[in-house]
């Protein structure tokens, strides 16, 4: 097979297959996934691990402090920042993940 239709393979191979899912990012002990669900609007999911001596509410104000300096990064202004659980969730511990939807304004 020529150089050419090796690439025009390559290409119908690549646009033809469904597309691949967010793989998370992490800082420190905190792991991200950012989705844009539509203008101005965004989802995050954090997630934690454990630390020495580390309680639900300890990891707690951390992802909710990660949270809001993502949103200003993100946002380079003002934000609306909220917790986005479903109510239908049951309340569970220990806490290790959580999700918060930010509006830039």
């Amino acid at each position: 097979m020529d150089g050419f239709a090796q690439a025009l393979c390559f290409f119908c191979a690549m646009t033809a297959s469904a597309p691949q899912p967010q793989s998370p990012q992490g800082t420190l002990d905190i792991w991200v996934t950012h989705e844009m669900l539509g203008r101005n609007t965004h989802l995050l999911r954090l997630s934690t691990t454990d630390r020495i001596l580390d309680g639900n509410a300890a990891r707690d104000r951390r992802l909710h402090a990660y949270a809001g300096n993502f949103a200003s990064q993100t946002c380079q202004g003002g934000f609306d920042l909220a917790p986005a659980e479903r109510a239908s969730w049951p309340l569970a511990g220990p806490l290790y993940a959580r999700q918060y939807a930010f509006r830039c304004r």
